[in-house]
Order: structure tokens, then sequence, then C-alpha cells
């Protein structure tokens, strides 16, 4: 057992025991607690997932990921740390244990970047609603006192500044957002074949390891086509990798 996975496993059970105290005694998410301290891992799988049933919670992805790594289905608990780092971007103990799960996988450690994440704190949708408002605001600003010939006040000033900073902000982070829901992980226990084309008979194009970060480019019927971490292109059934916004 390398130095990296026993560090894994005793730091996991410290943070997963501290969500107990802020759990209901009855609730699924205390059972998978109890279950996981008692090495009773396929009944924590049961109860975290039916934890997620009720309210999608970080701490329940989280948690539900280190019983499938203690599982050993490291591929989907990479998917479910990746999603639990997703709900809460700057969680430092989530980003460790992906990270620390990815090493085990020979992948490489590292977490999508700080600015990724952030972009996540607020949804598409929110985002879109503010640019599109600090747009019409901020053109509302400029050309009203020019229409009424009036001089800029302080206030107005202040409000483009605003309204600037804001729309500079929302932009970007949508694009992120956006590309961020794109991407996905391969789930599978051993290395997936992608092919040239749609179909499980096309020729290879390529191999994705389980665990992998993946972008979609684009689907057809049963099938992604993705170009991986690895830069790896091609296409991949749907049952081998699963989107990040599921």
């Amino acid at each position: 057992m390398s130095s990296s996975f026993r560090t894994l496993a005793l730091y996991s059970l410290t943070a997963i025991a501290a969500f107990a105290a802020s759990s209901e005694p009855t609730s699924p998410f205390q059972s998978g607690i109890e279950a996981y301290q008692n090495a009773e891992y396929e009944m924590a799988k049961a109860q975290f997932t039916a934890a997620l049933t009720l309210d999608e919670t970080a701490a329940a992805r989280h948690n539900l990921g280190l019983a499938y790594f203690k599982l050993n289905i490291p591929a989907e608990a990479v998917w479910q740390l990746e999603r639990a780092q997703l709900l809460e971007p700057f969680n430092a103990d989530y980003r460790y244990k992906l990270e620390a799960v990815r090493q085990e996988l020979g992948l490489f450690a590292g977490s999508a970047k700080w600015y990724v994440l952030a972009s996540a704190v607020l949804p598409s949708k929110t985002w879109l609603i503010l640019a599109t408002v600090s747009f019409w605001l901020l053109l509302a600003v400029f050309i009203l006192p020019r229409i009424s010939d009036t001089k800029v006040s302080i206030g107005l000033k202040t409000l483009r500044l605003i309204s600037i900073a804001a729309l500079i902000l929302s932009i970007p982070s949508l694009w992120f957002n956006l590309r961020l829901l794109q991407t996905g992980t391969i789930i599978t226990d051993e290395a997936a074949s992608l092919h040239a084309a749609p179909a499980s008979a096309a020729p290879e194009s390529g191999t994705a390891r389980p665990g992998e970060r993946a972008r979609i480019l684009d689907h057809y019927n049963n099938f992604y086509e993705i170009e991986t971490e690895g830069q790896a292109t091609g296409w991949i059934s749907k049952d081998a990798f699963r989107p990040l916004a599921d």
C-alpha cells in the first residue's frame, strides 16, 4: 500500500466522521457514515446513494466517492469527487481527496484551475442574467446623459464602473462554467477504447484511462465524441463516460 493511499484512507475517515454531528440520527447520510466506519462499504454506498436521492449535497457526493474507492471502484470515485468539487469549488478537503485518488490511478493530480471552479459558484443561467443586466445598464448610463444633455454625476460614474466590472466578471465566468459542464469522466474499470466513428465496430482511434477527464465534442445516439486530457480523441459509449453535469 503506497504512502499516498494510507494518507488518503486515514484522512478520509476523520473527515467523514466530522459530518456526523450535523446529520439527523436516522438519515441515510448518517447511516452511511456509520456503515463506512464499520467497514461496511456496500451498505455505505447504498445509504449515501439514498441520501443523494433526497438532496444532492457535496458532502454526500464526497462520501459516496470514498465508499466507491474503498470498494476498489476508483474511476466511479473520481466522478463522485469531481461532482463534489463542482458543488463546493473551494473545499480544499475535496480537492485533496480527488487529487489523491487520481494519483492512485496514475493520472495527473492537478485539479481544475481556481478560476474555472470559481465560475461554478453561480449557475450558467445566473451568470447570463448578470451579463445581460450589466450590458443594458452600462448602455443606459452611457446613453441617457447624452440624450438628456446632463452632466455625468458621481453616482452614474460609479454605476458605470460597477457595470463594467460585473460584465468583465460574468462573461468569462459564463464561458468557463459552460466549458466545465461539457467535461466528464471515464468511469470504466479498465482502459476504454475510443473509435473513429460512433459505432463499436468502428476502428479504434485511441484509448482513455479509467478516471481520466475528457471534454465532450459531440454526441450521437449512444456515443459521445470526446477529447481526453491525454489528447486522445474519438467516440466512446455513453456507458463508459459520464458528464460532470449529470
